[in-house]
């Protein structure tokens, strides 16, 4: 919940940070893509220290990094400064995504998987609905620096909490080690992926060529350090398994649409509504509070149907909601939002909670950890890629009339578009499930695809 809570706070701080630091050159984007940037590059090796030194350990000391990079972003005196203390944070919000989904699988019986991957769903709807109605409402009130001055005593409470409930833990650490030299070239690449998707928004130039060259770069070393490591930080052969490869691209698509919702939907209702802040905030939340109510009920169903089943039914819906997304908006101002915002929140908690169950239930329990922020990595570099370019999209939509960026932007025009954009996504999506799910088979009622 916290890890969500934030992002989803810092989201809605961005028309105030871009006002704050209006001279500064780095893109206010990046306050919430470096975070996400953190999280993508070290879940993974986070997961994997969770197999190799404990998972509690490693959660208690990504709440303390999670704490200290609030405190540095309360106090940044700079853009650059802050960007850099959401990274801090970001590290320690890697640990508290990657370690929970691990550790529902050495909890609870294999029976109510499903059910224990929706509570989880739920608590970070929680989260995500928190966000954008307390920092707004803060940032309203006491400014944008107070967003993340609230996030240190959640954090500080969620560390007692786990210091007293995980202290008795009989779980014991697997040998092995972290691949730190893949972990360093995987981080490589996500950060020149990140500022090149972030920079695509300005145009082409030599930087993104150079940005370009050092992701392939980066993505080539990483392929021949996993080849010949001994612990590597992504095994290969998990990879091997196509039914794996389609789950994780799913998950990577469904999260760029998911990511965009969060970074185009205050401008929107700001520049195009007209709400004030604290406005902007209540209307914001409104879909997470819908995902929150329904994430034990999509686990349930995902129990009940089978998890082939219930991913399909799950993208199909969010297919039927990008597309009212693009429409009612549109027509009926900020009813038609909330309508749709409503509807497409709780159909992300199905898909979810389906793909989730369905990863992790394969998952052998020497490779939970890893196999989590394997999972996570590809939900979160979605975010990544989300957060830049639907950006771009919708800006660009935004002025394609006017053609000089002083002109008058087509707020609402823009946000048609780039939700027509992610429907035809997600319907690309409902095809890979179908495809997957006549390959391999789901028992229906099991949970097993």
């Amino acid at each position: 919940m916290l890890a969500a809570y934030g992002i989803s706070s810092a989201a809605v701080t961005l028309p105030d940070i871009s006002l704050a630091f209006g001279g500064q050159s780095p893109n206010p984007t990046l306050v919430v893509s470096m975070y996400i940037l953190a999280v993508t590059a070290l879940i993974v090796p986070v997961g994997r220290a969770g197999d190799v030194y404990g998972k509690p350990t490693v959660l208690a000391s990504g709440l303390c990094l999670f704490t200290l990079g609030a405190v540095l972003a309360f106090l940044a005196p700079t853009l650059t400064a802050l960007i850099a203390s959401r990274f801090v944070q970001g590290a320690g919000a890697a640990a508290m995504m990657a370690i929970p989904l691990a550790m529902v699988r050495d909890l609870v019986p294999s029976g109510q998987i499903g059910r224990w991957m929706g509570v989880l769903g739920s608590m970070t709807a929680i989260g995500t609905a928190s966000g954008p109605a307390i920092g707004a409402a803060a940032a309203a009130a006491f400014g944008w620096r107070s967003v993340y001055f609230l996030q240190v005593p959640f954090a500080l409470a969620t560390l007692v909490l786990c210091l007293v409930w995980l202290r008795g833990s009989t779980e014991h650490a697997e040998k092995g080690s972290v691949d730190l030299p893949g972990a360093g070239a995987l981080a490589a690449f996500l950060t020149a992926l990140t500022f090149l998707v972030t920079e695509l928004a300005n145009g082409l130039d030599v930087t993104d060529g150079l940005l370009a060259a050092l992701a392939i770069g980066a993505l080539m070393a990483l392929y021949v350090i996993e080849n010949r490591s001994f612990s590597p930080i992504i095994p290969l052969d998990l990879l091997s398994s196509s039914r794996l490869r389609i789950s994780l691209a799913m998950n990577v698509i469904v999260s760029l649409v998911m990511m965009g919702m969060l970074v185009v939907g205050p401008f929107f209702l700001i520049d195009g509504l007209g709400l004030t802040t604290a406005q902007m905030g209540l209307a914001m939340s409104v879909g997470p509070i819908s995902s929150a109510l329904s994430g034990i009920p999509a686990g349930q169903f995902t129990e009940k149907m089978g998890t082939g089943y219930a991913v399909t039914a799950g993208a199909s819906a969010m297919a039927f909601a990008c597309a009212a997304m693009a429409t009612l908006p549109y027509l009926l101002g900020l009813g038609g939002f909330i309508l749709a915002f409503i509807f497409l929140a709780p159909s992300y908690q199905v898909f979810l909670a389906a793909l989730n169950t369905s990863v992790m239930e394969t998952a052998s329990e020497q490779d939970r950890g890893v196999t989590s922020g394997i999972l996570n990595l590809s939900r979160n570099f979605g975010f990544i890629l989300g957060a830049g370019s639907v950006s771009a999209v919708f800006w660009s939509l935004a002025y394609f009339d006017s053609g000089i960026e002083d002109g008058t932007p087509l707020v609402s025009f823009a946000m048609a578009g780039t939700f027509a954009m992610c429907s035809v996504l997600i319907l690309g999506v409902v095809l890979l499930s179908v495809f997957s799910h006549r390959n391999t088979g789901t028992r229906r009622g099991t949970g097993h695809s």
